[in-house]
């Protein structure tokens, strides 16, 4: 919390599994708190990012879009 954004890591402990990554977790930079979370490729420049408390249900997904 309260920490600069720029060079923070905000996704650690992936695992890939098949055409998705789980097993790892995201930080709320605005908040300091740490999710677990997954994520699956959607597209070549799409990510679909689902952060979560306990299971998957009690979450939120986010869609990142590569910027060239």
């Amino acid at each position: 919390k309260d920490k600069p954004i720029l060079g923070l890591t905000v996704i650690k402990d992936l695992k890939k599994e098949g055409n998705e990554y789980n097993g790892g977790h995201i930080l709320d930079p605005k908040h300091g708190k740490l999710y677990k979370c997954y994520i699956n490729l959607e597209g070549e420049d799409k990510l679909k990012i689902r952060g979560y408390i306990g299971i998957s249900l009690f979450g939120r997904t986010q869609y990142w879009h590569r910027v060239k």
